[in-house]
């Protein structure tokens, strides 16, 4: 007989990404447009930073990770 299933990874459905002040401004690290500053919700599950171009979410995280791997490529 097969052993009950069992998922002892716990799941985080809404992650704590660290919201920046609205006015805000940042660059698309992939294009180079401006992102957009999505307004936090408690309803909205996405990243902070949104590009329209590239369809693509990012966090501060993310944001500061492209810094620094661009300042490696140099």
């Amino acid at each position: 007989m097969s052993e009950p299933f069992s998922n002892e990874i716990s799941f985080k459905f809404k992650p704590d990404y660290s919201w920046p002040e609205p006015g805000t401004k940042k660059e698309c690290p992939r294009c180079g447009d401006n992102l957009e500053l999505v307004e936090k919700r408690p309803t909205y599950y996405g990243k902070p930073w949104w590009c329209v171009p590239c369809q693509w979410q990012y966090s501060e995280d993310d944001l500061s990770q492209a810094v620094k791997d661009s300042r490696e490529e140099e």
